[in-house]
């Protein structure tokens, strides 16, 4: 996705495909106890969907995925300590030294290449995740994950689209792209979705952060050892502070 000609349009158009190809769930379960909370996701999503694929034009995935993926625990550790007064375990202290250890690291390198601007990019995605990853994990408790799932993806991809408005063309030219990971995409939050109705969510949210080192790696851009080391402190750091 980040490799495409228009991220953006790869990005939605995998939102779409994905709610559409769940679209019997709306049926089947519709979530109509938390079609607000389903709207609100969806716009959080949306954003999402904005920041990341402009971070990815203007930036390297292994500046921007680190950072979007590794600031949402540390906001979630940040508030828990200064908002709610909960005193961290050493664990947490050694996660959140770690955690921003490693962002540092990446934000130091970005600036190095002159990519600043995809560093607080890629921070505003991070806290468009930790929004709706906190309502999701809320709404799924009360609803099917699937029908819920399909609903707020079409919402965000219609708030990009309506927003973009972008020719058919373009949409056309992204589509069998968008589809693959869509379908992937997709499935990997579907089953997120499932876990938030089994365990808390920072612990689902922490296990998450893994997928930094892979993002890192399967990117095989030459940023060096300085953005896999910095992607292994963010990964190591986000599992510390959640579990």
């Amino acid at each position: 996705m980040h490799r495409s000609e228009d991220p953006s349009m790869s990005i939605v158009v995998s939102y779409l495909s994905f709610g559409v190809f769940l679209s019997p769930a709306l049926i089947i379960d519709p979530p109509t106890e938390v079609i607000g909370w389903a709207l609100l996701s969806g716009l959080f999503h949306a954003v999402y969907i904005t920041m990341l694929s402009f971070g990815y034009q203007i930036g390297s995935l292994g500046i921007v995925y680190p950072i979007s993926r590794g600031v949402a625990p540390l906001l979630v550790a940040l508030g828990g300590w200064v908002i709610l007064n909960e005193t961290p375990s050493m664990s947490t202290t050694l996660g959140l030294f770690l955690l921003t250890s490693g962002l540092m690291l990446i934000a130091v390198l970005a600036k190095n290449i002159k990519e600043t601007r995809a560093v607080m990019i890629a921070f505003v995605t991070g806290v468009s995740t930790v929004g709706y990853s906190l309502i999701d994990a809320h709404a799924v408790d009360f609803t099917g994950a699937l029908g819920y799932l399909s609903l707020l993806v079409l919402i965000g991809s219609s708030v990009v689209l309506m927003a973009r408005r972008p020719p058919f063309f373009e949409l056309r030219k992204n589509a069998v792209n968008g589809i693959i990971v869509g379908v992937l995409q997709g499935a990997a939050y579907a089953l997120i979705l499932l876990a938030f109705q089994r365990a808390q969510a920072g612990q689902v949210a922490g296990l998450r952060q893994v997928s930094v080192i892979f993002g890192t790696l399967i990117a095989r851009e030459a940023l060096g050892r300085r953005a896999l080391s910095g992607s292994f402190l963010v990964a190591l750091g986000a599992a510390l502070v959640i579990w």
